[in-house]
């Protein structure tokens, strides 16, 4: 890879703060992007190699967000390139994302989230874990990487608060409901006392396994498919999907956009917007209730 890429990827790194696995998605675009341009020298490329790049892309039938994604990596490059090297030059900024349709966000009804952190009983270790896990997921709205990298250090006692690092290394104070804060305080002596029959050293992370590792995103997806299977639950469920049920519940409830915004750690508030789709189902049980000829009137 060209040297150049590389100094912008380290800066993606080092600087921004970016996670290992947004650089590699980078730098599997960049390597795209050089390969397409064919030896053709970086800073010699112009808007149209770029626009026919694109256009390599959608003749390989990738999906509009994949390749608007490739966009922002190229544009992200030359970006850097014009701030630190004064003779570089800028022809991404003449280039546009290419149309696509927003899909809205899948996420569980209040209901559904009830039914399936309710389903999740017991007192063994795993039992506890779990529902600490899916209770701070519910209650917090945070990325999977925040919640698994959460520190007990950052969670003082008696608090319905705790800071967590989101992306760019940026660092926001997210808040525990009751609920949420019960599941933690049954949990934590479990994994002190795992911790310490399996004479794992001390670490700071809050969730861990059954070894008293860390927990990865993996780990946690796992355990979100394996309580979806025994709560029963049909739809297709991922630790996301609580990030988008949090939003969703919130906007739908009247909380102003500008702080949920904020509580997500989005960077910018057209991100946030598309939890202000419509609750068909909401619409439906008002219109249900509040039409003379809707069903709960006859």
């Amino acid at each position: 890879m060209d040297a150049r890429l590389l100094d912008y990827l380290d800066y993606l790194d080092a600087v921004r703060g970016l996670s290992p696995k947004t650089v590699e998605v980078y730098r599997r675009d960049l390597a795209r992007y050089e390969a397409f341009l064919e030896g053709k020298d970086l800073d010699e490329a112009d808007a149209s190699d770029i626009r026919a790049f694109a256009g390599s892309l959608v003749m390989e039938k990738r999906a509009p967000a994949s390749i608007n994604r490739c966009l922002s990596a190229v544009r992200g490059f030359y970006h850097y390139r014009l701030k630190f090297h004064a003779e570089a030059k800028d022809p991404a900024r003449e280039v546009e994302n290419i149309p696509a349709g927003r899909v809205l966000p899948s996420f569980l009804f209040e209901d559904e989230t009830k039914h399936f952190l309710d389903s999740i009983v017991g007192d063994g270790f795993c039992d506890l874990r779990d529902r600490a896990l899916l209770e701070t997921m519910y209650s917090t709205g945070c990325r999977i990487s925040e919640l698994c990298g959460m520190q007990l250090s950052r969670l003082a006692a008696g608090t319905d608060s705790i800071r967590v690092k989101g992306k760019g290394a940026k660092e926001r104070l997210v808040f525990l409901c009751d609920s949420a804060k019960e599941a933690l305080r049954r949990y934590l002596p479990y994994r002190t006392a795992l911790m310490q029959r399996l004479g794992v050293g001390e670490h700071d992370r809050i969730f861990v396994n059954a070894r008293g590792a860390p927990l990865t995103p993996r780990g946690a997806e796992k355990i979100v498919e394996k309580r979806r299977l025994e709560a029963g639950i049909r739809k297709h469920l991922t630790p996301h999907t609580f990030r988008h049920s949090f939003a969703t519940h919130l906007v739908a409830a009247g909380a102003d956009m500008r702080v949920v915004q904020e509580m997500l750690g989005h960077s910018s508030i057209s991100t946030t917007q598309v939890y202000a789709h419509v609750d068909m189902e909401r619409l439906r049980r008002v219109y249900e209730q509040a039409h003379p000829h809707g069903s709960k009137n006859k």
